[in-house]
């Protein structure tokens, strides 16, 4: 069944996980029936506006709570700025892909890596963080942060 729905998928951008229930069941396998309103089935895919989606950049993200990695935190007014942008330059040429969040909240700038479900995936980071930056590891540790998961 999974190669039908492929298949439809393919054919229908509305296709949804019902579609592939409307199909004669093949020799051997079994038929499922789903009892639903028509309004549901019309909901399945929509994107619903709320508090929590926010739109960056022309992409769209989920605000949810998850994990960050604080990598740098600092309050000298004439060195701090520069410290962490410097900080942020260089993770960005070792991990491309990454976010990175640089923020001023007087009279601290603090660097913010990544954008984490689950505290493991941060600890993954964490660690190539602290072995990328030996200088500062002791600084470097993980935060509950709200973070942006991309829906696009």
């Amino acid at each position: 069944m999974a190669g039908v729905g492929n298949t439809l998928l393919a054919q229908s951008p509305n296709f949804s996980i019902f579609d592939s229930f409307d199909r004669s069941p093949q020799a051997g396998e079994g038929a499922v029936i789903v009892h639903q309103p028509e309004a549901l089935k019309h909901l399945i895919g929509t994107r619903i506006d709320s508090d929590n989606i926010d739109i960056l950049n022309g992409k769209t993200f989920l605000i949810t709570q998850g994990y960050r990695v604080q990598v740098y935190s600092g309050n000298n007014q004439r060195t701090s700025r520069d410290e962490a942008q410097a900080i942020q330059e260089s993770i960005k040429e070792l991990h491309t892909d990454i976010s990175t969040y640089l923020t001023y909240n007087a009279p601290f700038w603090k660097l913010h890596v990544g954008n984490y479900r689950s505290f493991e995936e941060a600890s993954y980071m964490l660690r190539n963080l602290r072995e990328a930056f030996p200088r500062i590891r002791n600084e470097i540790y993980i935060i509950e942060d709200d973070i942006l998961l991309p829906l696009d």
